[in-house]
């Protein structure tokens, strides 16, 4: 799979589509062959649990689909929170800042809020808990989790469902537009067409 291709994967109910997806992402282990990836790629999946981030606002929800920035965040917090910051926790800090700054922390929860509203999930919202969403609101805050940090590699089982038309249209520019390597998986044919340059 090449960077700045769409692949769309098809194939009748039960064929193994998302099984595909789930081997790559690492959930499933593949009974022969292997998956790799180039040193240091990111891995992002549209998480299809609607009640895995019920205790996180919805903005913290959309930061975690960058791991590594999301770790790095938490770790610096702790260690300012400490009541007895020490010479070697300073150190530390140093490194963490130093980390934040190259994975663009510094604007990671504007580009996130960017990200929701342009996926037509209102700010009023993004402070609020995930489990005081709807159905529809948390496929948007998930499929922001995904996209969130422009990942290397970007695998999405069915992404319109529950979307409507103009939040579809949105979906489809910015995938047409996306630099790095995207699977997905949908029934939708327009869709597909719209977004994918190999099926």
């Amino acid at each position: 799979f090449t960077p700045g291709n769409c692949y769309g994967v098809i194939g009748a109910n039960g064929a193994g589509k998302s099984t595909f997806l789930k081997v790559l992402s690492g959930e499933v282990t593949p009974t022969r062959g292997n998956v790799a990836f180039g040193p240091g790629e990111r891995l992002s999946v549209l998480k299809q649990d609607h009640f895995a981030y019920d205790e996180f606002t919805v903005l913290d929800t959309v930061l975690m689909g960058h791991q590594p920035l999301w770790e790095t965040m938490k770790e610096k917090e702790a260690l300012y929170a400490k009541p007895d910051f020490s010479e070697e926790d300073g150190l530390r800090a140093g490194e963490l800042e130093e980390r934040f700054a190259e994975m663009q922390g510094w604007n990671a929860e504007s580009d996130a809020a960017n990200l929701l509203s342009s996926l037509g999930v209102r700010e009023a919202l993004h402070g609020q808990l995930m489990r005081d969403l709807s159905a529809k609101e948390k496929v948007r805050v998930l499929l922001a989790q995904a996209l969130f940090g422009k990942p290397d590699n970007l695998l999405l089982d069915e992404p319109t469902n529950d979307l409507d038309r103009t939040t579809i249209a949105w979906l489809e520019n910015y995938l047409s537009n996306y630099e790095n390597t995207v699977l997905v998986v949908s029934h939708d044919r327009h869709f597909l067409d719209s977004v994918c340059t190999h099926t």
